[in-house]
């Protein structure tokens, strides 16, 4: 009943805002996972419009704009969420640009554009209605309020359609997040590696679980288990020579792993928010039910689904849009299975193996997917490019 008020309060004040202020015809409203971070789509797509349309105005809702004050550029606007301001934010704001579901409350003016990017074009589980019937929560603002959905592949743009229910316009150009991984260069990685600190001598291997409802509710932080860090830095090494390291990071939507050994060959990289950058930076993927594979997968580097815990996933998470075992992942589902997979990758054709992944999933990745969405976004405000 609390939250239903709460929502029905916010939504006549955004109404009310609407009606009383003026549109700021060349300012756009971002929000990155329910404004927790700087990353993912927002922000290929905020860089891309600074870089070529100067004038128009950025406003980011941070739910710690203090703890953002050194990450976001300097000329955006920031308010924190959901306050007044931000409600304010919302109703001034010309164009909008989430890449998570819109607040149930949220109002958004006939002469408003809310481009939805969403942030997992290619994963595994089932979400919102293709998940749940959503009984007793409030329908998806997409459905009725979104005008451009951002896809980079078939398969996400069937799920904008089925879970979503969206059936509106799919700009089908690729994630702009993903831009950096199309024809990713040496000197990117370089950059990436010392921007996080990483020393150039060592590869890395990204161990990237994803979220268990448990402690996404709770926002406890997740206990890594069943997976022997040491003996697989050691089979790489063996398998791929060099020195290697493990860098390992927590769902966006937990605060951390737990549970892992203390080690400088174990780094925990969660508090760097943007995944793009983890991607660039990695020599192979371990995960288990991530989209991130769909996306690694352009790097043309070795992928492996360390899975030993499916059937109890599927019973008490979340269940899947096809069978994994039809796809062209490399599944594994304990933990000497994952010691032959590694040991077995040299006779095994890794650049296949991701073409294959991305053409099961028929993918749309151009490179250029930021500067398309911050054209659209420029025609809406009629702004023109920079001279």
């Amino acid at each position: 009943m609390r939250d239903r008020m709460d929502l029905l309060v916010k939504r006549w004040i955004l109404f009310l805002l609407h009606a009383i202020l003026p549109r700021k015809e060349n300012r756009v409203l971002f929000m990155s996972f329910s404004g927790s971070t700087y990353s993912d789509n927002p922000k290929a797509i905020s860089v891309a419009l600074r870089s070529l349309y100067p004038t128009i105005e950025q406003c980011w809702i941070m739910k710690d704009p203090k703890a953002k004050s050194g990450v976001l550029d300097p000329s955006s606007i920031v308010r924190k969420g959901w306050s007044f301001g931000a409600l304010v934010a919302m109703a001034r704001a010309s164009v909008w640009v989430f890449n998570d579901t819109l607040p149930g409350w949220a109002w958004k003016g006939s002469d408003q554009y809310f481009i939805q990017t969403w942030h997992g074009d290619r994963g595994f589980k089932k979400i919102l209605y293709d998940f749940s019937d959503r009984a007793g929560k409030p329908l998806l603002q997409e459905q009725f309020s979104c005008d451009l959905a951002i896809a980079g592949s078939d398969f996400g743009e069937s799920f904008f359609r089925t879970a979503f229910r969206y059936r509106g316009e799919v700009l089908k150009t690729g994630c702009p997040r993903n831009d950096i991984l199309v024809d990713l260069q040496d000197a990117t990685i370089a950059e990436t590696q010392s921007r996080l600190g990483l020393e150039p001598q060592y590869h890395y291997v990204l161990y990237a679980p994803t979220l268990r409802r448990k402690e996404g509710k709770s926002r406890e932080a997740q206990k890594v288990q069943d997976i022997d860090f040491f003996s697989i830095l050691e089979q790489l090494g063996k398998v791929f020579g060099g020195s290697w390291k493990f860098l390992i990071r927590s769902h966006v939507k937990v605060p951390g792993l737990v549970g892992y050994p203390d080690s400088d060959a174990i780094i925990d990289v969660t508090a760097n928010e943007d995944m793009a950058d983890l991607l660039v930076v990695s020599d192979m993927l371990i995960t288990d039910y991530s989209s991130s594979p769909g996306d690694f997968a352009l790097t043309n580097r070795p992928i492996i689904l360390y899975q030993n815990d499916r059937k109890s996933f599927e019973e008490k998470q979340r269940t899947f849009y096809f069978d994994l075992d039809d796809s062209p992942f490399w599944i594994v589902s304990s933990q000497d299975a994952l010691l032959h997979a590694i040991a077995d990758m040299p006779n095994r054709n890794v650049k296949q193996n991701c073409e294959a992944i991305l053409a099961f999933y028929k993918t749309h990745e151009t490179g250029h997917s930021s500067a398309d969405v911050a054209k659209r976004i420029a025609q809406f405000c009629k702004v023109s490019l920079k001279n």
